[in-house]
């Protein structure tokens, strides 16, 4: 079906299309990982301000790279801690390395983890805990500064998938700055390189490890190779760790450069988009996420969380009548999910639960315009 306000759309111009067209026609280009993945990961490292980046081929196998981290590098340390809302492939990684999941529900704040809960939980079992892995949800900010306060308060192990936000900050930092973290650039989200993720790290032997995970495990994927190297063996061929090949392509990453150079416009785009959006919803029938001074939310979507059950199937049927493209708010309760059945009781889940069954979202993207939202909430107002 083709949608009038689809969740998103090409952001690249016809100038950007003849310059991938002359990139793929230059004879000297290389197409696989070389060059352009290297500008990529520095343009983006100065951008987050963190020492090292890595691109992958998705946000999916930036988490599966922190999962594999730390199950080798890790204090053997067997529990992970989940929100009850997130993307199953920030979840998957870790249990397929064996890991036991811990979930925590969310809150209707930041759509984060409830951290008064997590601390209810610590309190008792930090000293099971591998990672406390959290989630910035649709581009929503956590509470970065207590975090780091309960980090060393219980001395647990943060890490965050920022896949949806990839342009939000904290106190003036990028929300991938603090702890070791991920984003995605997939098409579908705030940047695009057709697909693709990054793992951004100040720690060497992490991102050591990230560069050689992602290609087979080779020592000759890093800068100096000298201290890992093995006699035994040809070091063109010589396999450190068990790794796989999560690598993306120059091509990707030209296409990623066009997109990023327009990094500020979109931030301020999407800023400006959320602002009539919340400025004009009604708050008796719909809950947003809160604002707060020290947090600069950048919205990957336009949330419609309904007060009722019915509300929300009449905005989703006024969507559909709109040709207005809909998603559930990721997983919802992720304890509802097939492959996590017997994990946990998900009515236990209360937020998650009303997410789950009042939630939804409609796209933000590059081409939306003012009126179109103005419009758009002006008449889900009356539904």
């Amino acid at each position: 079906m083709k949608y009038k306000w689809p969740l998103n759309v090409n952001n690249f111009t016809f100038l950007d299309k003849l310059k991938i067209c002359s990139f793929i026609l230059n004879p000297r280009n290389r197409w696989t990982q070389g060059d352009q993945v290297k500008s990529f990961e520095d343009k983006f490292s100065k951008f987050v301000e963190k020492k090292y980046s890595v691109f992958v081929s998705s946000g999916s196998t930036a988490n599966t790279l922190l999962a594999m981290y730390l199950k080798d590098k890790g204090d053997k340390k067997k529990t992970v801690v989940f929100p009850s809302t997130t993307w199953i492939t920030s979840i998957s990684p870790f249990l397929r390395e064996g890991f036991d999941p811990k979930f925590i529900d969310v809150t209707l704040q930041d759509l984060s983890m409830n951290l008064d809960h997590l601390e209810k939980y610590l309190s008792k079992s930090a000293g099971d805990v591998a990672c406390v892995f959290f989630t910035s949800l649709l581009g929503f900010v956590p509470d970065i500064d207590r975090i780091e306060r309960i980090s060393k308060k219980y001395k647990v192990r943060i890490m965050m998938d920022n896949c949806e936000n990839t342009l939000g900050s904290f106190e003036g930092k990028n929300v991938s700055n603090k702890f070791t973290s991920t984003t995605s650039t997939y098409f579908g989200h705030q940047l695009q390189s057709i697909e693709g993720g990054f793992v951004f790290t100040d720690s060497e032997d992490e991102y050591n490890y990230f560069l050689m995970a992602r290609n087979h495990g080779m020592i000759r994927s890093l800068p100096d190779s000298k201290k890992y190297q093995n006699p035994l063996v040809d070091s063109r061929f010589d396999f450190n760790i068990l790794g796989n090949n999560f690598r993306n392509n120059n091509l990707n990453a030209f296409v990623g450069q066009l997109d990023f150079d327009r990094v500020e416009e979109y931030i301020q785009s999407r800023l400006d988009i959320y602002d009539i959006f919340k400025s004009n919803l009604n708050n008796d029938k719909f809950t947003l996420p809160f604002d707060y001074g020290n947090r600069r939310h950048v919205p990957f979507s336009l949330p419609l969380i309904c007060k009722t059950s019915d509300q929300k199937q009449k905005v989703m049927s006024y969507c559909d009548d709109k040709g207005i493209e809909t998603r559930p708010i990721i997983s919802g309760n992720l304890l509802r999910q097939t492959c996590l059945t017997g994990y946990d009781d998900y009515t236990k889940y209360e937020i998650s639960e009303l997410l789950n069954n009042n939630g939804f979202y409609v796209g933000l993207h590059s081409k939306l315009t003012k009126s179109q939202v103005t419009n758009f909430v002006k008449d889900i107002n009356k539904c």
